[in-house]
């Protein structure tokens, strides 16, 4: 995605998890981590990981649909209709709706990615406001004494 070493590092993760049976951190993995913090936030974000994962798809929906249509346009398989059909027509097709729903599946995350850092601002920002009104007042703030338990009945005042 980036010349980052972190964006690299997420990406070779990401191939590796699509290319090989066995996805574990190695020894270098851990250690790049132990010494690059920004991978950690990286790491445990799932969206880092969906965006990737649904480039790879649109790429190879992509060098798909090319595929199909040099081989039509060449005529490369002219003489042998049906591995022509399956190859132009059929590769064609899946092709494109693989690239729909990736697509689709992008723009999702995308949108989903903006909601929840706009969710995350309102959060910390009522948290913030609440942090500054109880500095300010400390009466309001309401003592473990007056709380009343939920499930008895009360409610828990604040």
């Amino acid at each position: 995605m980036s010349n980052q070493p972190e964006d690299r590092f997420v990406d070779e993760l990401v191939m590796r998890d699509l290319t090989t049976s066995k996805a574990d951190f190695s020894d270098d993995d851990i250690e790049f981590a132990r010494h690059n913090p920004e991978v950690l936030r990286k790491l445990a974000d799932p969206l880092e990981f969906k965006k990737r994962y649904i480039l790879v798809i649109l790429a190879v929906a992509a060098g798909l649909a090319v595929m199909s249509k040099v081989i039509e346009y060449t005529q490369l398989l002219a003489d042998q209709a049906i591995a022509h059909d399956l190859l132009t027509n059929v590769a064609f097709a899946v092709s494109m709706e693989l690239l729909g729903a990736a697509l689709v599946a992008f723009v999702m995350e995308i949108a989903f990615q903006r909601r929840l850092e706009r969710n995350q601002a309102l959060i910390t920002a009522l948290m913030a406001e609440r942090r500054h009104r109880d500095q300010d007042d400390p009466q309001e703030q309401t003592h473990p004494s007056a709380e009343h338990d939920e499930s008895a009945g009360g409610t828990i005042g604040r």
